[in-house]
């Protein structure tokens, strides 16, 4: 598949029977991975949500050639009317990659924001657990705050992905706070 600007790319996207990994493994052959984060920041919901699918596949192929963008794509976080799969896919970038020092606070905020909320995406309160995680490591007293709202969310979610991922971060906590002593 040979894809030049942005308008194909575009094309691809309005296709429904397009396959992420490949378009991805093009994208990156291509150099295209500006014109992909522009149609990922894009207004029109449905091209948004399927370039930061096409996205993340960028990202676990070749992170490095994502990583640029990190601060972009978290700024774009900020929206308030995001589809949650813009969300989740965002998030699921950060889940196992370092965030920026400057936006650390920021993404604490927002995943704090995601995880208490229950009617949020399971898997964008999956991934903000384990963000908030992250980059709570070296903050004992975030470690304990984060302990605090995942106790209380073992206690009332009923969603088994959730239930597996607090249960699963606190045991976590647990060792580190352990270590600490």
């Amino acid at each position: 598949m040979e894809i030049k600007n942005e308008n194909k790319l575009i094309l691809a996207f309005e296709n429904r029977s397009f396959k992420a990994p490949e378009l991805a493994r093009t994208i990156l052959a291509n150099c295209l991975e500006k014109e992909l984060l522009n149609l990922a920041l894009d207004k029109e919901q449905l091209i948004s949500n399927r370039a930061m699918w096409v996205l993340n596949h960028c990202h676990d192929l070749e992170f490095n050639r994502i990583k640029p963008f990190y601060a972009k794509l978290i700024n774009h976080l900020k929206n308030k009317n995001l589809h949650s799969g813009v969300i989740r896919s965002i998030l699921r970038i950060f889940q196992n990659h370092s965030i920026p020092k400057n936006y650390q606070t920021f993404m604490l905020d927002r995943c704090f924001e995601y995880i208490k909320n229950p009617s949020e995406a399971i898997a964008v309160r999956a991934f903000a657990i384990t963000i908030v995680f992250n980059i709570s490591i070296p903050y004992p007293e975030l470690l304990n705050e984060l302990f605090i709202v995942l106790n209380q969310l073992s206690i009332t979610e009923e969603s088994a992905g959730i239930r597996s991922r607090v249960k699963h971060t606190m045991k976590e906590i647990t060792k580190l706070n352990l270590k600490r002593q």
